[in-house]
């Protein structure tokens, strides 16, 4: 019996499946190990910085600023820097060029403060050392350092510093005639970039002073090699001028990120006092998985301090989690921090001058790079002639694979498919948005189909991502297509959130097809990456004739790294772990469980929601009883047979009742109303039923008067008190019309005289005291 093994494959893996011949039952797979993520760009890089007279002390000032910058501004640590100055051998005993730094490979901080050093020997140069401008000899030198020992396979590049003006013509070095040496310099300066041309080395101009050469300056770039490390257009040389001062580090950090298919994170700047701290900010994107953070601080005295993401200072060289940190130029006036697996997001630069130092400018960028791999997936990993194939990819980085949605939709991916019976190659268009074949919008993995070719033969994918600070490795996968097939398939599914939590299991199911002999096999997990997933339950398979199913279980371990993984799960054979018959890729992300207020935050909310609501309910409750039982808006009037004496309106702000005193002949004054006043013993007045005021005498009865009516005698005074309101009143509140002093007298229709309290024929029709309130309504009082 054949044996057969289920891999589940994870980060940091590139899948590989190459079919068998069409007798083969089989795909057969790579079966060496995983490739990794690959390194940052390496770089060999010569920096050429003109000291010539043409430019002034500050212009060489800002040329030493960007030579450091690019020298320290490596994201590879087997990375080669050399630093020349040049000028002009105008007569015996001068040297066109100065050898500041010769080369180096910066591979440790030591080595990086070493450049920070030997690039202070480089300064305006005076007359007397050839202070005029030699181009030709100036890349001469850099060909010639980057044609000997550079580390094997580096992309050379070509910093020149200079205001592109070309001038020789004191130099004996291009013949006797001083007016034609310009010219045999200019054809020397062409002879060297033909060369680096064919040597593949660019050249990078960067534009100092205030009389710039722009045409000289696209020469040069036009001039060397074409070759970019990726195909996009932003990649390949083109001069560029720093402005100001200002625009130093922006310039230098933009150029040599582009020579290295880096990234540059948007600069921050400001000014720096005697005594004072300053903050920067700098912002890393998750898809970098290396970065150096360059400060340009002006004076060696100013201390440095690097915040990261989560507010940890992190140390001058060494780890925190998978971070890795190396720190250089501290003493020097330009200085780094490399990152290894930066944590992204929010970075902050606290800078702290000394005591005595004069104000200037600081600044702050960050070059970065992702260094990417993709992991592809071709299923089934053979086929027969014509028969449909899916294709699905991820971006692993050596953190986890992508699965930021932000992050992938500034880049682009294609899959291309070659191979002999295809003839020309052809574009696969794979997607990301939920619709077949992709299985889940926006979770990292793309999806396409391609039907395979009518022809066998072998059909060689390869997928393609590019995109701004992307360095990508390209791992090919073979499939093999035959006119018959292969007798043994099968087909991986997964059922998992995209969102697991260490702890958590991914379970899924394999569906095989035999139409030849039983297999045996088992269930194998091959490289769980930084998740360190494993298997569950029983590990035995066996495969009959037939369609039979499988199921299995991957854990995520409870101390799981989080962020994204790639789980890519493949049936192999136990006899030979070359031949694949099944194959499919989950992408998920890793992240701590929900705490007791996310698991809950929906019923939360609807208790946030009903508290406000009621709270809301309380205060329009509260709201109306205040506007009901408030007196702003009555009137107090005092009458005496019908004429009205006095009005005294109620306090303007809410009160709940209305406090005045009523003058009369007895106390020797006019009859009158007023507010009470210290040792007054006031007339209490407040709403009570609707369309009535219940008054309270100081020493008497509590009793009711209706709004707008004729009012109630004020005890033996012969005096009337009455109300009036303002105030809009409700349906509820209406009353009967007033009646005037002839209706009062006028005899009622039983024949009684029409007094209150019922009064009829041989009844005093003297004024009656009024009848105490009935308290049929929320007596105020009680």
């Amino acid at each position: 019996m054949a044996a057969a093994f289920l891999a589940v494959q994870m980060w940091p893996s590139a899948i590989a499946a190459n079919a068998a011949p069409e007798s083969a039952p089989s795909a057969t797979a790579d079966a060496k190990a995983p490739s990794t993520v690959p390194e940052p760009t390496l770089m060999d890089v010569s920096i050429l910085v003109d000291e010539s007279g043409s430019l002034s002390d500050a212009d060489v000032r800002e040329e030493i600023k960007s030579a450091t910058t690019i020298a320290l501004g490596g994201l590879n640590s087997r990375s080669r820097v050399s630093i020349y100055g040049f000028g002009s051998q105008n007569q015996p005993g001068q040297n066109a060029i100065t050898e500041a730094c010769p080369p180096v490979i910066l591979d440790s901080s030591v080595k990086k403060d070493s450049l920070g050093a030997c690039v202070r020997k480089l300064h305006r140069r005076a007359d007397s050392e050839g202070n005029d401008t030699d181009h030709a000899a100036a890349l001469a030198k850099a060909l010639g350092t980057l044609s000997q020992g550079g580390p094997k396979d580096a992309l050379k590049v070509v910093f020149l510093l200079t205001d592109g003006r070309l001038d020789v013509h004191r130099s004996p070095n291009y013949g006797r005639i001083e007016s034609d040496r310009n010219s045999e310099a200019r054809k020397q300066v062409e002879t060297q970039l033909a060369l680096a041309r064919t040597n593949g080395t660019q050249v990078w101009p960067l534009g100092f002073g205030d009389q710039i050469d722009r045409p000289a300056l696209d020469g040069f770039a036009a001039g060397g090699s074409q070759g970019a490390c990726d195909k996009r257009a932003d990649s390949k040389p083109r001069a560029r001028v720093v402005r100001d001062s200002g625009d130093v580090l922006r310039s230098l950090a933009e150029a040599f990120a582009a020579a290295g298919c880096a990234g540059v994170s948007r600069s921050d700047e400001t000014t720096l006092g005697a005594g004072e701290t300053r903050e920067l900010k700098i912002d890393i994107p998750i898809i970098a998985t290396d970065g150096n953070i360059t400060v340009a601080k002006g004076d060696p005295r100013v201390r440095v301090d690097y915040v990261d993401p989560s507010g940890r200072t992190v140390p001058a060289e060494g780890k925190i989690g998978d971070s890795e940190f190396r720190r250089a130029g501290e003493n020097a006036t330009v200085e780094t921090l490399s990152v290894v697996n930066p944590q992204n997001g929010g970075w902050k630069i606290r800078l702290t001058a000394p005591d005595r130092l004069s104000k200037q400018l600081v600044s702050a960028t960050a070059i970065w790079q992702g260094a990417v791999s993709t992991s592809l997936v071709v299923e089934p990993p053979s086929a027969r002639t014509g028969q449909p194939l899916t294709v699905r990819l991820s971006l692993v980085t050596r953190k986890g694979a992508i699965t930021d949605a932000k992050a992938l939709a500034e880049l682009t991916f294609a899959v291309q498919a070659a191979g002999p019976s295809l003839g020309a190659a052809r574009s696969i268009v794979i997607r990301d948005d939920g619709k077949a074949p992709d299985d889940r919008a926006g979770d990292g993995r793309y999806a396409g189909t391609f039907d395979a070719p009518p022809q066998p033969g072998d059909v060689t994918l390869t997928g393609v991502v590019s995109g701004y600070g992307i360095r990508a490795e390209q791992v090919p996968v073979t499939v093999a297509v035959s006119a018959q097939g292969p007798a043994l398939q099968g087909r991986v599914a997964f059922s998992s959130d995209p969102v697991v939590h260490p702890g958590d299991e991914v379970t899924g199911k394999v569906t095989m097809e035999n139409g030849a002999a039983p297999v045996r096999g088992r269930l194998v997990l091959d490289g769980s990456g930084s998740a360190r997933a494993s298997l569950t339950g029983p590990v035995d398979l066996a495969i009959p004739q037939g369609r039979t199913t499988h199921p299995f279980t991957v854990r995520i371990p409870a101390d799981a790294g989080l962020g994204g993984t790639s789980l890519t799960v493949k049936v192999v054979d136990a006899a030979d772990l070359s031949k694949v018959y099944a194959v499919n890729q989950l992408t998920v992300t890793v992240e701590n469980p929900p705490g007791w207020f996310e698991r809950h935050r929906y019923e939360i909310a609807a208790a946030v929601v009903a508290l406000l609501l009621l709270a809301l309910l309380l205060y329009l409750r509260r709201r109306a009883r205040r506007a009901r039982v408030g007196v702003r808006g009555l009137r107090a009037l005092l009458r005496r047979d019908g004429d009205e004496l006095a009005v005294l309106k109620a306090p303007g702000k809410w009160a709940p009742e209305f406090r005045f005193v009523v003058h009369d002949a007895a106390d020797g004054r006019d009859p009158g109303l007023d507010y009470p006043h210290p040792g007054d013993r006031p007339v209490r007045a407040r709403r009570g039923a609707p369309g009535k005021v219940v008054v309270q005498l100081p020493d008497g009865p509590r009793y009711e008067i209706e709004i707008g009516g004729e009012g109630e005698p004020f005890e033996e005074t012969g005096l009337t008190l009455a109300f009036t309101d303002t105030r809009p009143r409700r349906a509820a509140g209406r009353t009967a019309p007033r009646r005037t002093t002839a209706e009062r007298g006028s005899p009622a229709p039983d024949g009684g005289a029409g007094a209150r309290n019922g009064s009829g024929p041989g009844t005093d029709h003297a004024e009656q005291p009024p009848a105490p309130a009935s308290p049929t309504y929320d007596d105020p009082w009680l």
